[in-house]
């Protein structure tokens, strides 16, 4: 039997402040738990708990960083029943036929994607993306059939989760991302008990992509640009709920303490510190399925200069395959990789990767330490612009074959950002690689000489207010 949606109560008493983070994979603990915002939760005299899929193991860092303990719950996250499932897919879809002709941009309809493997979810979409055609004429509608969307979680569910949020007395959840489907009957029997549900909107993309799975009371953005976002994908969010705090994730960047010292950081990865070190940091197989090209190209490129450069191959968290490694042996002369300090869950599911603490001193060390870093339209361009260091976004396509075209991905709606500014600097042939990185080495200040303007507009300045700023807000 479907549940109704709740009316508020009031709040149950409790001693003090208790937060209770909602912490649904990995990236959350790195940009959430590690950054000053517990420290601040702290000072402020709240108690902390987490509920999280993740086992307890992964927090010890946590805990022994913050040097406090934390009530834990491991989540066994439920299933959603099938017509809530279906009315989610068929409002977002209607959401991203609006958002794309909202901004004119088809590329954002390029974010729905229909399971091949799976042949009921296959024909769940195909009949999700129908009914979406029909909600899309309407807004009102889209805002209905997620209405009953929520309303298809069981009273059963959401009440054992109002029995669980009595237990522990939280005054207010923290949902560290917005995209996890299974969160939502935690929302609501937070609702039913008038706890506040705060969930920040977790990355610079994710807004056009229609994936607002939670209800919330307040919504945490990077920035005014996101906050106009919000305003414009989703008008029947109360303006007030929409809380401009920043994002805290490049807090790490203004402790000087995190840069490990040049030449130590030489001898751990086997660098030579006289030369120059350029790095590429890899991107996702569905993002650049031909990144492997792109380190090839700038391994080729650059092998003329091994006597002054070393590039430094980093890759994305989310890939641990085996797929740069001939390029690596090819190259291994002046190409040194340093993987990122994770830990990896041992189903391979991404989700579940953590970072280690170590690995923040590791990242903010490569962005201070290297002249630039080159990528795919990465969002470490705002790594290193902490440093003032400029990016370079690859900007030709490796393979020539219609399916990937690299055109597609600086059309995303979120380099809209980048729109007047001189925010990169580009790459547009494989020819030019070497020329463009000598003139980044040697005259910085002529490459992307708006970069840190760029950044002001994508995450709210001065960056050393956030993590107080969404302590306050979530208190």
């Amino acid at each position: 039997m479907g549940i109704k949606s709740p009316k508020t109560v009031p709040r149950f008493m409790s001693i003090k402040q208790h937060v209770l983070f909602v912490v649904p994979d990995g990236v959350g603990i790195k940009n959430y738990l590690y950054s000053d915002v517990l420290k601040h939760l702290i000072q402020a005299g709240a108690m902390v708990s987490i509920w999280s899929p993740l086992p307890e193991s992964v927090f010890d860092e946590v805990k022994q960083l913050h040097n406090i303990e934390i009530g834990y719950k491991q989540l066994v996250l439920k299933k959603e029943p099938v017509l809530t499932r279906f009315y989610r897919e068929a409002t977002t879809y209607a959401r991203l036929l609006r958002n794309t002709a909202l901004q004119n941009n088809a590329t954002i309809l390029s974010n729905w994607n229909i399971p091949k493997q799976n042949l009921k979810l296959k024909l769940l979409y195909q009949s999700a993306m129908q009914f979406g055609r029909y909600l899309a004429k309407d807004y009102k509608r889209i805002v209905n059939y997620e209405t009953k969307s929520r309303q298809g979680w069981s009273k059963t569910i959401v009440d054992a989760y109002v029995g669980d949020l009595k237990t522990v007395e939280a005054t207010s959840l923290f949902i560290t991302h917005q995209r996890v489907a299974s969160l939502m009957p935690i929302c609501i029997a937070a609702k039913t008990l008038g706890i506040n549900v705060n969930t920040v909107i977790f990355s610079w993309d994710n807004l056009p992509k229609a994936r607002l799975c939670v209800w919330a009371d307040q919504y945490l953005v990077w920035s005014e640009w996101m906050q106009q976002e919000m305003k414009q994908y989703y008008p029947e969010i109360e303006d007030s709920k929409i809380k401009l705090v920043g994002t805290p994730q490049f807090d790490f960047y203004l402790d000087e303490n995190k840069v490990i010292d040049r030449e130590q950081f030489a001898k751990t990865y086997g660098l030579d510190p006289q030369k120059k070190w350029i790095c590429f940091s890899g991107d996702d197989v569905r993002t650049s399925p031909y990144d492997v090209n792109f380190l090839e190209d700038v391994g080729a490129a650059l092998s003329d200069y091994k006597d002054t450069i070393q590039v430094i191959f980093r890759r994305c968290p989310a890939d641990f395959s085996t797929r740069y490694d001939s390029v690596l042996n090819r190259f291994k002369s002046f190409m040194i990789p340093i993987d990122p300090i994770w830990h990896v869950a041992e189903d391979g599911n991404w989700t579940g990767n953590v970072s280690k603490y170590e690995d923040i001193s590791m990242q903010v060390s490569l962005a201070y330490h290297c002249e630039t870093v080159i990528n795919l339209g990465s969002t470490m361009a705002f790594d290193f612009s902490m440093f003032n260091t400029p990016c370079l976004y690859l900007n030709y396509n490796p393979i020539e074959n219609g399916e990937w075209l690299v055109e597609t991905i600086y059309k995303y709606q979120h380099f809209r950002s980048m729109k007047g500014l001189d925010a990169v600097g580009w790459i547009h042939t494989k020819d030019a690689i070497a020329s463009v990185v000598l003139k980044t080495i040697h005259d910085p200040n002529t490459i992307a000489v708006d970069r840190q303007d760029w950044m002001k507009v994508v995450v709210r300045h001065p960056i050393q207010e956030n993590s107080t700023l969404i302590a306050k807000t979530i208190l």
